[in-house]
């Protein structure tokens, strides 16, 4: 399978510092900017990415089933009858579109195909996040929970899709989105069977954290690494008619597919219901595993004066569970206003 053959390419990227740089801070932030101004450079140019004021990618992708939209941690709630599928997880295909009005506007539409199959919408309008998640499948019903009237959740939102705007665009364009804050030191130099690469820790407002791994030789991003929650997985068994499947998912939201009841039925009864709270206030409080993510950018092709990244692999330092094959950008598009407008009656 070829995105399996990606994966084997992306993942000589394991990289193993070869060595760190002894400078004073002053020093390293200088020798970050002047990597990052050479990335960008060999990407097409400063002024080209100065001019840069909107845009938009679309790309079919392969995911592993379970492996949540966008990364982070997800719940699901398995709910049919006893047993249970065992081996390998299956994989599930869909496309993505995301438009980039910048320096504030971010629009990402995930609609996936096959069973529990959902459309999820989500970004933010200024500082103004939101979501929405609409079912594919005939008989399945969702519900969405925005935490738009709880100021806490609304800024954690907003928090969580401005990083996620941030990861992609630096593998893109070697910088952030204007207003995103980020502050960058050189770590030192990376190594691999395949050659060497530079290493840029960055960090920005809220508690973001990540490293940028820049090719030696080409001024490429190859790969941006962070740390997320593990992905934490609950399963129910109802045994019983009002069965079906509830997924929920990561940040809001949940799907479920009706098996040919009516609605009334289902329903989750007053027991589900109670179990599934004892479950989810339990994988709440307990403190979650932090895990590796990796973003592997390859395969810059020219668009407009830019290079752009038409594969993008996601993974964890373990294995890889998503890749993206980008079927075209465009650079500077007209973006309609009401793209942005999701959740505003």
């Amino acid at each position: 399978m070829r995105m399996r053959a990606a994966f084997v390419v992306c993942g000589v990227m394991t990289l193993a510092v070869a060595g760190a740089v002894g400078t004073r801070a002053q020093d390293a932030e200088a020798v970050a900017r002047k990597v990052l101004a050479d990335a960008r450079q060999a990407l097409g140019g400063e002024n080209r990415h100065t001019a840069l004021k909107a845009l938009s990618l679309r790309a079919d992708y392969r995911r592993e089933s379970g492996v949540p939209a966008g990364g982070g941690a997800m719940t699901v709630v398995m709910m049919g009858g006893p047993g249970g599928g065992s081996g390998p997880a299956p994989q599930m295909a869909g496309e993505l579109e995301i438009d980039v009005a910048f320096p504030d506007k971010y629009y990402r539409q995930d609609t996936g195909t096959g069973a529990l199959a959902m459309t999820r919408i989500e970004g933010f309008e200024g500082d103004r996040p939101f979501i929405d998640v609409l079912a594919n499948s005939p008989g399945m019903r969702v519900n969405v929970d925005r935490g738009t009237n709880d100021p806490a959740r609304r800024q954690a939102a907003l928090l969580r899709s401005q990083a996620e705007l941030a990861r992609l665009l630096l593998g893109m364009i070697a910088g952030t989105q204007p207003g995103f804050e980020a502050a960058y030191t050189y770590s030192g130099i990376a190594e691999s069977p395949d050659g060497a690469a530079h290493m840029i820790d960055v960090s920005g407002q809220g508690d973001f954290r990540a490293r940028l791994f820049i090719d030696t030789q080409t001024h490429q991003p190859l790969m941006l690494t962070y740390l997320e929650p593990e992905l934490r997985a609950i399963r129910m068994a109802a045994g019983s008619p009002r069965g079906g499947a509830t997924v929920v998912t990561p940040h809001g939201g949940s799907a479920t597919p009706s098996s040919g009841q009516s609605g009334a039925s289902r329903e989750l009864t007053p027991e589900q219901r109670a179990e599934l709270d004892r479950q989810l206030h339990g994988a709440e409080s307990a403190p979650p595993k932090l895990v590796e993510q990796r973003l592997y950018f390859a395969e810059y092709r020219e668009v407009d004066g830019i290079l752009l990244p038409h594969r993008i692999t996601r993974g964890t330092a373990a294995k890889p569970n998503e890749e993206w094959e980008v079927k075209s950008y465009q650079v500077n598009p007209t973006i309609k206003a009401d793209r942005f407008k999701v959740g505003i009656e």
